[in-house]
């Protein structure tokens, strides 16, 4: 999937890049204007399709933020979009799993699920239909960060890189809670080699809470492939967490897991003093 620049109003089904819509200005239906965008709103669902914009955030030229639904807009234009300002709201969702796309994704951190790797993200791809948009993807290319730097004209030569919205894992603060609440999330498809591979990467807090969901027999086997790394989740989890995925190991590395996680812990270097491990902190427990 290669990124596009053409502007949303073109007949192109290439993808529209949320770095071109920020900041685009905003009229009302009388065409007065009100503000600039500032960010687009998704559904966090794991389904694996496109997720539709389902709210903008628009700043006002005086007052606070203007929040509308994506059925409030009334037209693109090539350098604009028309909304009615009468369907806002006061404030974004905040007990469904929703993220915003500029505040939750646009410059952090990705997992990408399908290729075992944290890359960041610098656009997010998405496709107009009629007067929807529809967020497909990420670029996580050296090709966009040239883009928005305003050197598009060195894009040619460097790499284009994408992560379908399928199969990407946000590791911002709300994105990241989010997806682990999200059953179908693709955070929650890992066999036992993703999930160990995916905790050596993310910092302790995270990776605790990502095993926590996982079946024992899975998140056992993931914690014994680095075992340093393992003790280091282990201990990060609540008693009762830690007893599930060891009595899920057979019973000769259950028993050598129990003795090592009753010693008192050795600091392991600078990475262990970073992994904030201690105290150990409550882990939600995903249902």
């Amino acid at each position: 999937m290669r990124a596009n620049t053409q502007p949303i109003d073109g007949p192109t089904p290439d993808p529209v890049l949320l770095s071109e819509l920020l900041g685009r200005d905003v009229c009302d239906g009388m065409g007065r204007s009100v503000g600039r965008l500032r960010d687009l709103c998704v559904p966090f669902t794991g389904l694996r399709e496109p997720a539709p914009v389902t709210g903008l955030v628009v700043t006002r030229h005086h007052g606070a933020a203007l929040i509308v639904p994506s059925s409030a807009v009334l037209s693109w234009h090539a350098h604009r979009l028309a909304l009615d300002t009468a369907a806002s709201a006061t404030a974004p969702p905040r007990t469904s799993a929703e993220i915003w796309l500029h505040r939750d994704v646009l410059d952090t951190q990705v997992l990408d699920v399908v290729g075992r790797r944290i890359a960041r993200v610098s656009d997010v791809l998405l496709l107009r239909r009629s007067m929807t948009l529809e967020a497909i993807g990420v670029d996580v290319g050296f090709a966009g960060v040239l883009r928005r730097l305003g050197l598009a004209r060195l894009t040619a030569h460097a790499r284009h890189d994408t992560v379908a919205w399928a199969d990407l894992h946000p590791t911002s603060d709300r994105g990241h809670a989010i997806a682990l609440s999200t059953p179908r999330a693709a955070v929650h498809r890992l066999d036992a080699d993703g999930l160990a591979e995916l905790i050596g990467r993310l910092d302790v807090s995270a990776a605790a809470e990502v095993v926590a969901g996982y079946p024992a027999a899975v998140a056992a086997s993931a914690v014994r492939v680095n075992p340093d790394t393992g003790e280091r989740v282990l201990r990060a989890l609540p008693d009762r967490d830690v007893e599930r995925i060891v009595t899920a190991m057979p019973s000769v590395h259950a028993a050598q897991w129990r003795a090592r996680l009753q010693r008192t812990p050795r600091l392991l270097g600078r990475h262990l003093l970073r992994s904030r491990v201690w105290p150990r902190r409550r882990v939600r427990r995903q249902r």
